[in-house]
């Protein structure tokens, strides 16, 4: 089973009904006739992950998502830990979820089902693909490596959706542009990123296919 772990004295967030959630969507995933599904499930049950919602950050990773909502958004969240439940409102009005330390993944809590699953397979694609992204910036320490990998986990995320269907050319176009508008910065020295075309994830091509360093 995934590894859900929650404090020992929560605050009142049943409302939130969290582990609910989880379980329903890992149906879904369960459901779903993609070739990325059962290793989707695989990485869940071998508890290498932690599932968490956003009310359930430990003190380090909250610390770090201050960092990354003031640099990010420009929001200054409360120090006080716990944090509140206008704190993680805040925080989910801003993400759907984040992976930390490439194994504890953070899940907006109000999510159906179907969105919950698609935010699970998008992160836990970030896991799967964390080694090609170490060996990547070793090699072509640039923020292009970055894009790629976010272009990885919107691609696990489009295989996912096609349900067991085939990707077609127009998806990687729209999966190229979805990621280049939403983070234009890892883009600044390369402009043409339909140039790169398909880029190999760990589960789905040669282990060698890693990104090269690129005549920019």
């Amino acid at each position: 089973m995934y590894n859900a772990k929650f404090f020992e004295k929560p605050i009142n967030y049943a409302h939130d009904n969290f582990q609910t959630n989880l379980s329903a969507a890992i149906d879904v995933i369960k459901q779903n006739q993609s070739v990325l599904a059962k290793k989707i499930l695989d990485v869940i049950n071998s508890k290498k992950i932690i599932i968490q919602s956003f009310f359930n950050m430990s003190k380090e990773h909250y610390a770090e998502m201050r960092k990354n909502m003031k640099k990010e958004y420009g929001e200054v969240l409360p120090e006080n830990f716990p944090p509140d439940i206008s704190t993680v409102r805040k925080i989910e009005s801003k993400l759907e979820g984040i992976i930390y330390d490439d194994k504890v993944i953070y899940i907006r809590s109000q999510k159906n089902s179907q969105d919950m699953a698609n935010t699970l397979v998008h992160e836990i694609c970030h896991f799967m693909n964390a080694g090609m992204y170490t060996k990547e910036k070793k090699i072509n320490p640039t923020n292009l490596v970055d894009y790629c990998d976010e272009v990885r986990a919107h691609t696990g995320e489009k295989i996912f959706e096609r349900n067991g269907s085939c990707l077609r050319r127009s998806d990687i176009k729209q999966i190229h542009k979805q990621v280049t508008d939403l983070y234009p910065e890892f883009l600044v020295s390369y402009e043409d990123a339909l140039e790169l075309g398909y880029i190999y994830s760990s589960y789905d091509g040669p282990k060698d296919r890693i990104l090269q360093p690129l005549s920019l």
